[in-house]
């Protein structure tokens, strides 16, 4: 969920794009452009629940906040889709998407603190949020803190080759690894495991696709408290902290709207919307890491 990479652009109406801006001039009117037509034109990825999702209600927490981050302009939310997840990943979908004029807003971006997924040409949005691990547990496992997991030499379900697997490895802890998030969560779904550690998001996709799944996203887990069941000194930053920033990603260019986005998102914080929508979805709400 974290990974993203020029610009070629012959672009015209004709094909129901829109015009690439350079001049300073030009990036002035990027934003009066939208305003006059009343519509904004974002992309996000069409099969990315809980983020954004094509064709499907609710449409996902990226693309309802990008939807009253519009209302407070008085315009409305368009869709271009962008799949992220061919070969290529988030670079690909950047270039062929708003790189090539086709929207003014690309949502869900992660910041590992590396800008080359800006390829010079992109810049990011305030984060409107962070993500970052939660601990899901079931069974004999629900009411278990994570030392008392690790402790009773519990199998942790945890994604293989990522930073979690590493830290978890070079302690020692019993885990039970899969290829992904999703075959860690379907995992809990068999019963087979009782303990995982994922991304925030994968929880809500495991229970779309099987809402009789009774596991639950564990309130007995911190970064902290994993420090604290090995004796170690909770570390606050890089994998310590297990949260990144999600941004949105403009035109570098396009300072007026970035302006706006960044003053949208500030509003949208402070009275709790964005909260309130991604949490509809099951998913944890983390605030930024910037605040």
């Amino acid at each position: 969920m974290l990974n993203h990479k020029w610009l070629k652009v012959l672009i015209s109406f004709a094909f129901g794009t829109l015009p690439l801006l350079g001049s300073a001039n030009e990036v002035q009117s990027t934003f009066d452009k939208i305003q006059e037509r009343g519509k904004m034109t974002v992309c996000a990825d069409p099969y990315s629940y809980p983020y954004s999702v094509k064709n499907i209600t609710p449409p996902g927490f990226d693309v309802e906040i990008m939807s009253e981050l519009g209302k407070l302009g008085g315009f409305e939310l368009e869709m271009s889709w962008a799949d992220t997840g061919t070969r290529g990943g988030m670079s690909r979908a950047l270039r062929n998407s708003i790189l090539k004029g086709r929207c003014h807003l690309f949502a869900g971006v992660g910041d590992n603190g590396e800008d080359d997924v800006l390829m010079g040409q992109l810049k990011f949005t305030e984060a409107y949020m962070a993500v970052g691990y939660v601990m899901v547990t079931q069974n004999e496992a629900s009411d278990m803190t994570i030392k008392e997991i690790i402790d009773g030499g519990i199998p942790i379900g945890v994604q293989m080759s990522t930073p979690m697997d590493a830290w978890l490895h070079d302690r020692g802890i019993k885990r039970a690894l899969q290829a992904d998030n999703a075959r860690v969560m379907r995992d809990m779904v068999r019963g087979e495991t009782n303990v995982a550690i994922v991304f925030s998001h994968a929880p809500s996709q495991a229970k779309q696709r099987h809402p009789e799944a009774n596991f639950e996203l564990s309130n007995n887990y911190s970064a902290a408290q994993l420090y604290d069941a090995v004796g170690e000194e909770f570390v606050g930053d890089g994998l310590g902290q297990q949260l990144w920033d999600l941004k949105f990603v403009v035109r570098k260019q396009d300072k007026t709207l970035l302006d706006f986005i960044n003053k949208g998102i500030e509003t949208l914080t402070e009275n709790g919307t964005i909260a309130r929508i991604v949490e509809k979805y099951d998913v944890p709400y983390f605030p930024p890491l910037e605040d």
